[in-house]
């Protein structure tokens, strides 16, 4: 039997006449062990686009080379660690009995696909093999059981908290209603009876991956009725009284009538109620220009999709707003899912508006849990308030209450941002922050829980204005129109720096993604606006991923974001259109697929007519590089944003009133020295047996998990 060659190794001279010869003469043919004839250099093979490949590698090989033929059989005996009839396959660890029985046997293939839809074409794609265990268990025979994960006990000090996840779930319906707006029970049917408000399920991943979905909960239920749900979950998923729940309720709520009760920003923000970051806003509009998480679109048919007419001032939104704080379950744990198919492929929660639709999401708020704190350097000495400008303009949020010893303690603190200290400044050797290269931190509440786990902040210092109280000149400006998210505005905060670096993927590439969405479009629609030639033909994939095809990419791109980066979307120029509370994302899939739109589809614009002559080849190489590449991220996104106006030399070409932000991606480079992983198995303060799933804890630490100190623990 043949298969995919493992190895292979050139045959040198086979008919002993002194010469190699080359890949394309064929030494010996009509043999057993090679059928097809064979080579004395490696075979010569074709590529995807025809080329010759005079230097290839895994020809089809008698056993793969990992095996002998018996030639009484005809059959292959494979050499210990792989199988198959052809011995094709590199077997996986306990072969035959593979991964402990914990696990599963696929091809790196499958695994990849597993990955959030990665995809692995390579030539060893059915060869290669690997278990995927089960939750709880990891090893490479998936042999090892995990221990309990907790918070190292000693993480904790006067002012360091723990960022537990808090999730926002949100079950909303469109359309107009004729019931009672104080009956929470009435905006949604089971799609058979009309008295019945529906159920929907709430599916929660643990630390472990391993996923839990609760008993129905009803449309409109209560808090209590949420935590009762997930309290419910079996194994004690969820501890009990570990839970904080806090419902909103969205009553036939149109965007240019917002009540305060709906509202999850203050009214004196500078855009007012235009602001993305409205809730209502958000859905209402970003939701329709976004059906199926696609992203932004230019086409406002869209809005009749979601709000049954075409007109954005009459967009209503109903439902209900959950935000659910988990303490009980410490570290990163995967975005929890709505479920409202529960009786099949029929949905269980339907809308009681006639022609209304249902729209769930999950999101959060900069609160997302975390096993690592990379802003771990606290700068002693410094407290400061939040104030946010006046005056007409782009008003921005800036750290306030500072004297000046405390602003150059904190300038002291913020230290290097762009991986170059020769050009830091003054005798506090730091960066003042730019574009490029801002600085981010973190902010934590002086006065606090252990649970609060702050919020970051990205900032730069403002040489041209003096907006706080010390008459040292310049201000720090934050990028995120931060505030207080309660009544507390007139709190101090503590500061976290960190020694990573806050950097620039690319300006050229803008992104564009709807209201909580785990799907983030780049793109590229500027037209030499920076003075450089040929950035036209920059489509905006900021992958690290380069071949022949795309190495012209790499004079746009500063900095490539890879699978597992960390990073957030940031607009600089507007910063009042920045969300108040940042998320730092996670990459888990970045994808080149087929274009979703075009060009002239956002922008109405074709070549000819009033588009400037330099544009015309600009648009038509775009007319295929619209929101063709996305990254898949761990969480959802908590505010939408479009791509700005299409840009020439001669400036805008399109009337296109919600496409003035340039949102872009940042990518963020921890460093070893900021970062400490406060969250993990036996919290730090034991050992796991790996074979039992059991912590054996440290003297003085106590608890399944280890993350009581006690005297008495020795």
């Amino acid at each position: 039997m043949f298969g995919l060659a493992h190895v292979d190794t050139p045959k040198g001279d086979l008919d002993m006449n002194g010469v190699i010869q080359p890949p394309n003469n064929v030494i010996i043919d009509n043999s057993y062990a090679y059928p097809f004839g064979t080579t004395e250099q490696f075979p010569q093979m074709q590529d995807s686009d025809l080329q010759d490949l005079t230097n290839s590698a895994h020809y089809y090989m008698e056993c793969s080379n990992k095996g002998k033929c018996d030639r009484t059989t005809g059959e292959c005996q494979c050499y210990d660690g792989y199988d198959g009839v052809a011995c094709q396959r590199a077997s996986c660890p306990g072969y035959p009995n593979s991964c402990s029985g914990h696990g599963v046997c696929k091809t790196i293939e499958q695994l990849a696909a597993a990955d959030n839809g990665n995809v692995y074409k390579l030539w060893d794609r059915q060869t290669t093999m690997g278990c995927q265990c089960d939750s709880g268990y990891s090893g490479a025979d998936c042999s090892q059981r995990e221990c309990k994960y907790g918070v190292d006990p000693l993480y904790l000090d006067d002012v360091s908290t723990v960022k537990a996840s808090i999730y926002d779930f949100a079950t909303l319906t469109t359309g107009l209603y004729t019931v009672d707006p104080a009956a929470d029970d009435e905006y949604f049917t089971n799609g058979e009876q009309q008295i019945s408000n529906g159920n929907w399920a709430i599916r929660f991943f643990d630390n472990h991956g391993e996923d839990w979905v609760t008993d129905p909960i009803p449309g409109g239920a209560t808090c209590d009725e949420v935590e009762t749900a997930l309290y419910n979950l079996p194994n004690k998923v969820i501890p009990s009284a570990s839970l904080s729940c806090t419902k909103v309720s969205v009553l036939e709520s149109i965007e240019n009538e917002f009540s305060e009760d709906v509202r999850t920003y203050d009214s004196d923000h500078p855009l007012g109620s235009s602001h993305p970051y409205q809730i209502i806003y958000r859905m209402a509009l970003w939701e329709a220009k976004t059906p199926n998480n696609e992203g932004e679109l230019s086409d406002s048919s869209a809005l009749q999709v979601y709000t049954g007419s075409n007109d954005t001032s009459t967009s209503v939104i109903s439902g209900f707003i959950y935000r659910v704080k988990f303490l009980g379950n410490p570290g990163k744990i995967r975005s929890p899912e709505i479920e409202v198919h529960l009786d099949g492929k029929r949905p269980s929660l339907v809308s009681a508006a006639t022609s209304g639709k249902v729209i769930t999401k999950v999101w959060t708020d900069g609160q997302q849990g975390e096993d690592v704190d990379h802003f771990a350097d606290h700068c002693d000495g410094v407290t400061a308030t939040i104030s946010r400008e006046v005056g007409t303009g782009i008003k921005t949020s800036f750290l306030n209450g500072m004297t000046t010893t405390e602003k150059n303690l904190l300038k002291k603190c913020l230290g290097d941002s762009d991986f170059d200290d020769t050009n830091n400044q003054d005798v506090y050797n730091w960066d003042k922050g730019s574009k490029m290269y801002p600085h981010i931190i973190k902010l934590v509440r002086t006065v606090t829980t252990q649970y609060d786990g702050g919020y970051f902040a990205v900032l730069w210092y403002d040489t041209s204005v003096q907006l706080d109280q010390t008459t040292t000149e310049g201000t720090f400006r934050l990028l995120n129109p931060f505030n207080p998210p309660d009544t507390f505005k007139t709190d101090n905060y503590d500061i976290y720096t960190t020694k990573g670096t806050l950097a620039l993927t690319t300006d050229q590439a803008e992104a564009t993604f709807g209201f909580a969405s785990k799907y983030i479009y780049t793109t590229n629609i500027t037209y030499d606006i920076y003075g450089r030639n040929g950035t036209d033909d920059y489509d905006g994939d900021i992958s690290c991923e380069v071949g022949n095809n795309n190495a012209a990419k790499l004079d746009s791109l500063y900095h490539c974001l890879n699978k597992t980066d960390l990073f957030t979307v940031i607009n600089w120029e507007l910063p009042s259109f920045n969300p108040p509370y940042i998320n730092m994302y996670t990459a888990e899939r970045i994808y080149t697929g087929n274009y979703k739109h075009s060009v002239s589809d956002r922008f109405g614009l074709t070549p000819g007519g009033d588009v400037p002559e330099e544009t015309q080849r600009s648009l038509e190489l775009k007319e295929l590089h619209y929101q063709t590449h996305f990254i898949n991220t761990d969480i959802a996104t908590n505010w939408g944003a479009s791509v700005g106006n299409f840009k020439t030399t001669a400036g805008y070409t399109t009337n296109n009133d919600m496409g003035k932000p340039q949102f872009h991606i940042y990518k963020f480079f921890p460093a070893v020295a900021s970062s400490y992983e406060y969250v993990a198995p036996c919290s730090n303060r034991g050992i796991c047996d790996q074979d039992a799933g059991v912590c054996d804890c440290f003297p003085g630490y106590t608890n399944d998990n280890c993350d009581t100190q006690s005297s008495l623990a020795v």
